[in-house]
């Protein structure tokens, strides 16, 4: 079978809209937790970096505890909409709870405060996993196929960004002062519980989905960690130890991301350079998700982690730039361009991959797998690398107080750099699996 073009499968203006909306509700929640934490903790409780460190670390592990369990959950009941409906509910109303943290500590509560902070931010972690990570993400694999899953999964991709763009327009002000933290936090937990409410009349599960009779709950739980089912579908864990390399490449950076604009750079105003890395990043990554759905996923592996490395790099070069704001903002909206960009495109590939290997009946058990090698362990491997590199580097202002250095972006672009290790293989079982699917889905 040629498959050098084909025609791709077309959602539907009410299925691409469920899947922006909730995608993008799903993400404003998120980057509360990915990077508004991170800087709440930061400038009002612990500067230091380890209080980063182990919050992103402890958050991780309870989403993909979440993850697996509310995966598995998904194939037991045949359901995903009560889901993902009642969990992000509960997800607003856990990110509100932020706003009754008292900012107004003696020093020797801080330790005390940290882990406070650190426990809630679990608790917001695990019930927002359990709702867009498992339910969500499940979801989305019912209604997709090999044809429109590259394009799906970048304009999934394509969220965070969207998400940030939103909030730091929006709300980023609210986070200037101590005084009017409680309000982000009261407004940023509204909108995933109104997303809950809107998707008991938005979304519908596919009708091809069945509740699990035959095998047990727990089954569901340990299905994707089993040996056996590793050896059986290798290539999935292939697909997905490439988003692992890019994860984990995003994740040296992004904890630290305002800190370093703000701090390091000294730039204060950034809404225009974030509008064109948000825009020029969005519109790349979409012409190419539409291009590898067409044309096949294996033309588009090299090209795009090198374009990640490089992007990386530009941005490192502002080492050599501070000071000079024409210089600094040309680069960070050259290499920002090329970074997001490249991370937004390698999402659609492996993780577009990576549903395309999922055996039917069984794409909720494999979101506790996704969740381990996408999230987890990116969010353990990249802070552990990005404290490594500031221990490292060591820079600081003269009274002792630290700034997030420009080598964190060297750092992720050696770290994304061995995605090319999984691109190989991958890239050699692309085609084959394409026309697989694509042969099922004519007949």
């Amino acid at each position: 079978m040629k498959t050098s073009a084909v025609k791709t499968t077309k959602l539907g203006f009410k299925l691409w809209l469920s899947v922006i909306v909730f995608g993008l509700i799903g993400q404003i929640a998120w980057i509360v937790e990915n990077m508004y934490f991170s800087k709440f903790v930061q400038n009002n409780i612990e500067p230091e970096a380890y209080a980063t460190t182990i919050m992103v670390a402890l958050s991780a592990i309870a989403a993909t505890a979440a993850t697996v369990i509310g995966g598995a959950l998904c194939d037991k009941l045949g359901k995903r909409k009560a889901v993902i409906c009642w969990g992000y509910i509960l997800w607003g109303i856990s990110t509100m709870a932020f706003a009754f943290i008292p900012l107004d500590f003696s020093p020797d509560a801080k330790i005390k405060l940290v882990a406070v902070v650190i426990i809630m931010d679990c608790v917001m972690s695990f019930i927002g996993a359990t709702a867009n990570d498992a339910a969500f993400n499940t979801w989305v694999s019912d209604i997709s196929d090999t044809t429109n899953r590259g394009k799906i999964d970048v304009v999934l991709a394509i969220m965070p960004v969207a998400a940030m763009g939103v909030v730091f327009v929006g709300l980023d002000s609210l986070t200037s002062t101590s005084e009017h933290w409680g309000e982000f936090f009261m407004l940023l937990g509204a909108v995933p519980v109104v997303g809950g409410i809107l998707g008991f009349f938005m979304l519908k599960d596919a009708p091809h989905v069945k509740k699990q009779d035959t095998t047990g709950y727990w089954s569901n739980v340990f299905y994707s960690f089993r040996p056996s089912v590793i050896k059986e579908n290798k290539m999935l864990y292939v697909c997905l130890l490439g988003s692992m390399c890019s994860g984990a490449s995003i994740q040296v950076y992004q904890s630290y991301l305002i800190n370093f604009v703000e701090k390091t750079l000294g730039i204060t105003d950034y809404v225009i350079p974030l509008i064109v890395i948000v825009l020029g990043s969005a519109i790349l990554s979409v012409v190419v998700g539409n291009l590898m759905d067409k044309y096949g996923k294996e033309k588009f592996y090299y090209p795009t982690i090198i374009v990640n490395v490089i992007g990386a790099i530009i941005v490192y070069c502002l080492k050599f730039v501070l000071g000079d704001e024409t210089k600094m903002l040309a680069l960070i909206m050259g290499g920002g361009v090329m970074v997001m960009g490249a991370s937004l495109v390698m999402a659609g590939l492996f993780l577009g991959a990576f549903r395309d290997y999922i055996p039917h009946g069984k794409e909720g058990s494999f979101m506790g797998m996704r969740m381990f090698l996408f999230v987890l362990l990116p969010m353990l491997i990249g802070p552990g690398v990005a404290q490594f590199t500031i221990n490292k580097v060591n820079m600081r202002t003269p009274d002792g107080m630290i700034l997030y250095p420009p080598e964190l972006f060297l750092a992720g672009a050696v770290v994304v750099a061995f995605a090319l290790i999984p691109a190989y293989f991958v890239k050699k079982n692309d085609k084959n699996i394409r026309a697989k699917l694509i042969a099922e889905k004519e007949n």
